[in-house]
């Protein structure tokens, strides 16, 4: 009997130590496994992100491409028909879908590829200075980002890599507020982060702030009269700005130290012995929360009630559009910081350098790294509003030499040679290396997301502010509209659009109604830029006058996608 519990016994011990020694082995085989297809991800992110590098490098033709034609068109605000076609077409070509006229604005082009989280975004703004051109460098951005968006493609794709890509175009960054329209009208709200690149002088990153703002105009009307024989029959209307300023001076003292708020006169009568029977003032009025510049904004407009009180004169608001405060993300700055590091500072070549000084520009881009610091500006920035839709950062990589001012010639010069060509090559592949460490890293993104989140806890709702008058959208280059006997003729002398067989116009009012359309009966040949006159004559609903704003719409019969441009009717 002892022996046969003693035999039981020691079966059972062997058989505890088989099975302890089973859970051994099967804990070592998770374990190997663990780390194995952690740097399988690991390889995936390094194999891709070499990927894209390779791919931006083999296509610098055509970031040059779009840099130099770009910086050669040096189309303003509102005006940059043949650049954004130029990118558009860019993309499409490269297999993305495009949304022209994004949010109304003409040249506003939103381009999507992909499906699915995460939604990663590029933006790029795309104008040109007033009479310097692209002194801010906005050839090279626009130039960097539409690259940047096709090495990610390729690289997602060779690596089937999930995702979405977002290409936002911006027109009008130095002139008015399209990005907070943009925003506003939804286009930022499924991205989980936005990624951009600003030419300049300095390899860098940023996570400050700046100043939300708010643009708007005070009119006053008042009564003219003899300002010596008859003083006492008018009512100034330059009385009543004047009284207002001097109550919105008072009132700094009451607001915020960090408050900025200036002002110009810009209706301030039309002679001095002409009682001013109307006169206006523009203010900016800047803090570094929306919140405070809500605040002050309804303080200044009593004051302008007050001076329209005490002068007797009828008060207005002319115009009005604000902008919001940009959001900081610290985590997406210093992934920027890496990004930057990743692909290297530039070397140029003895030639090159020699190329630079032949046009007057004696240094060369700085090679060093600088850290991010979260400073606040006291500037403002229309791409303030998509920081409270996304968490953004812009990176830089150096494409002027130091000491380069921005909105100067040199950095115009700069812009259009190739110190910023070479420059805008450097940024796509880091712009890609970010978004595929991005991509490829939850972790990374979901530390990006919890800043945000943190970051807008308290805030109010987003609600756009901005506007843009109409007065501000200038014609189509080359595009002359006549009217006359029930017709209406569209001239086209300058277009930046191809027109094919099948191609349709339709000619709208600017309430909305169809007035004509027109298919096109035969291609014309023609390619987008300077071409010879090309003429449609439309029978028309209605009727039009001499100086009315209609709206052009182009639709392209073989792409599938429609832009539109604003036209003035002419005399015939």
């Amino acid at each position: 009997m002892k022996c046969n519990i003693k035999g039981r016994f020691v079966a059972c011990l062997i058989a505890v130590c088989l099975l302890y020694m089973s859970i051994l082995a099967s804990s070592a085989a998770v374990g190997a496994a663990g780390p194995d297809a952690s740097t399988t991800v690991s390889s995936v992110a390094s194999s891709a992100k070499a990927a894209a590098i390779k791919f931006a490098e083999d296509n610098k033709g055509v970031t040059v491409d779009i840099a130099k034609s770009l910086w050669e068109y040096s189309e303003v605000g509102l005006d940059e028909y043949k650049s954004y076609v130029k990118a558009g077409d860019v993309l499409a070509g490269a297999g993305f879908a495009i949304k022209q006229s994004a949010a109304d604005i003409p040249t506003c082009l939103v381009a999507t590829w992909g499906s699915g989280q995460p939604v990663l975004g590029i933006y790029e703004d795309i104008d040109a200075l007033p009479g310097v051109g692209h002194a801010c460098g906005h050839n090279l951005n626009t130039a960097a980002g539409v690259v940047a968006a096709m090495s990610i493609k390729s690289a997602m794709e060779s690596h089937q890599i999930p995702g979405t890509i977002k290409v936002f175009i911006n027109p009008a960054e130095e002139v008015w507020d399209v990005a907070p329209l943009v925003a506003a009208a939804g286009y930022y709200d499924d991205v989980d982060v936005l990624l951009s690149f600003h030419a300049g002088t300095e390899n860098t990153s940023e996570f400050g702030s700046t100043m939300a703002m708010d643009h708007v105009e005070y009119k006053f009307k008042g009564k003219a009269a003899h300002a010596s024989a008859a003083p006492e029959k008018g009512l100034s209307a330059l009385d009543a700005v004047e009284i207002m300023n001097v109550a919105v001076n008072y009132l700094r003292e009451h607001l915020i130290q960090e408050m900025r708020i200036h002002y110009v006169i810009t209706d301030g009568g039309a002679a001095p012995n002409i009682v001013p029977a109307t006169a206006a003032s523009r203010y900016f009025i800047r803090a570094p929360k929306y919140p405070d510049v809500a605040y002050a904004r309804k303080r200044i407009d009593d004051c302008a009630k007050a001076a329209a009180l005490a002068t007797g004169t009828e008060f207005e608001i002319g115009f009005s559009s604000g902008i919001y405060n940009k959001v900081p993300s610290k985590s997406l700055a210093l992934l920027a910081m890496d990004s930057i590091k990743s692909v290297g500072p530039l070397e140029f070549a003895d030639d090159q350098v020699a190329q630079m000084k032949a046009l007057g520009i004696s240094g060369m881009p700085d090679k060093a790294i600088k850290e991010p610091t979260g400073s606040q500006s006291f500037g403002s920035n229309p791409i303030g509003d998509v920081t409270w839709k996304t968490p953004s950062t812009t990176l830089g990589v150096a494409t002027w030499a130091p000491g380069t001012a921005g909105h100067s010639s040199e950095a115009a010069v700069q812009s259009g040679a190739v110190y910023g060509f070479e420059g805008a090559v450097q940024a796509s592949k880091a712009l890609a290396v970010m978004a595929i460490e991005l991509l490829t890293n939850p972790e990374s993104l979901a530390g990006v997301k919890a800043e945000f989140a943190e970051r807008m806890k308290g805030m109010p709702p987003y609600e756009g502010k901005a506007m843009i008058p109409e007065v501000a959208y200038p014609e189509a280059p080359g595009i002359t509209v006549s009217a006359a006997d029930g017709a209406v003729s569209v001239k086209s002398a300058e277009t930046a659009f191809a027109e094919d067989a099948g191609d349709i116009i339709v000619i709208s009012s600017m309430e909305g109604d169809e007035l004509a359309s027109y298919i096109l009966p035969a291609s014309t040949g023609a390619e987008a830029g300077p071409q010879a006159p090309a003429e449609y004559a439309f029978k028309i609903q209605g009727k039009v006058d001499v100086g009315q704003r209609l709206k052009i719409t182009f639709i392209d019969a073989s792409k599938g996608g429609d832009t539109w441009f604003y036209g003035y009717v002419h005399a015939q």
